[in-house]
């Protein structure tokens, strides 16, 4: 094989994932127009035109799918042999992008950071906190954190943190000014606070489960936030009383700023997932991470993470 077979087609595979010259320049850090240059290079060796391009977008041509379709693995193989093969002698590093719900954050990431900075300190990370769905491989995110009817389908998605239930909780100060429910139903009596699911449009029901069975509430909230964190500052603020997870919340109430109400009534809920594209090109970053997540020891450079983490089906 001749090495300009090869040359380019990196190039073509990023591009091809983000449908844009300026995202994947982004992503391999050089200019749109090298990009650009490289992609008409390569076609001009092949004889054939990849991309369909307009001011406006660039979309695969019917010969250009049907490559991306046979190049990608191969490409995602080299890769991951690449860095399997350097990570056996070089300590773990690079930036780990990651996009979480801010609940997903609180509970999982915040406690989970500390130390796994101190262990790793060649790896940096970046996270942004998002309510919404974010397309990982388009804005260049290694994964993502949040719950499973966030995350698409075809993504691998993998359960990290406490197990986590849906509570009841007020601040002291609405408490003594309102009185303290004693049934689920007694929530209509009283201001409480909603969540409304962004993407959706959805406004969370309430679901209480007890040795009487279940409750579904249609709770009417005069105030409906969008935003958990917004919407736990407001609880925190006396407001009214709002449904938030376990988790996040936990040290609220032992520091008495949070008081959990109709105890004996709750819902036990999935955990939150970690998400990302694809299992075969996961870094070792991400490896080390998830395991570190999930409280397996791996000790330092030379020994890859295992894969023995169960997803969902």
């Amino acid at each position: 094989m001749r090495q300009d077979q090869l040359d380019g087609l990196v190039t073509f595979v990023h591009v091809a994932e983000h449908c844009s010259f300026t995202l994947a320049s982004h992503q391999m850090g050089v200019s749109p127009s090298a990009v650009s240059q490289v992609v008409r290079s390569l076609e001009g060796r092949l004889g054939v035109v990849l991309f369909k391009r307009t001011t406006r977008s660039v979309k695969l041509t019917e010969v250009g799918e049907r490559f991306i379709n046979r190049v990608k693995p191969l490409i995602v193989e080299l890769a991951q042999a690449t860095e399997e093969i350097a990570y056996s002698t070089v300590e773990p590093s690079g930036v780990l992008r990651l996009v979480a719900t801010t609940p997903a954050y609180l509970t999982v990431l915040r406690p989970a950071l500390g130390r796994f900075l101190q262990r790793y300190p060649a790896i940096d990370m970046e996270i942004i906190l998002c309510e919404s769905r974010v397309d990982l491989v388009r804005e260049g995110f290694d994964a993502g954190l949040g719950l499973d009817w966030q995350i698409d389908r075809d993504l691998v998605a993998v359960g990290v943190g406490p197990e986590r239930c849906m509570l009841a909780l007020a601040s002291p100060d609405y408490l003594a000014r309102r009185g303290i429910p004693a049934h689920p139903n007694d929530l209509l009596k009283h201001d409480c606070i909603g969540y409304r699911q962004v993407g959706s449009g959805v406004v969370e029901r309430w679901t209480f489960d007890s040795e009487q069975g279940s409750l579904h509430l249609s709770i009417k909230s005069r105030l409906v936030y969008s935003d958990s964190a917004a919407q736990l500052q407001a609880t925190l603020d006396g407001l009214g009383i709002a449904y938030l997870s376990s988790g996040h919340t936990d040290s609220l109430q032992q520091e008495g700023r949070l008081v959990r109400v109709l105890a004996g009534w709750e819902r036990a809920v999935s955990p939150y997932m970690l998400y990302f594209p694809d299992r075969r090109s996961i870094s070792s970053r991400l490896r080390l991470f998830i395991d570190h997540l999930r409280g397996a020891e791996v000790e330092g450079p030379g020994r890859a993470a295992p894969e023995s983490f169960s997803t969902r089906p």
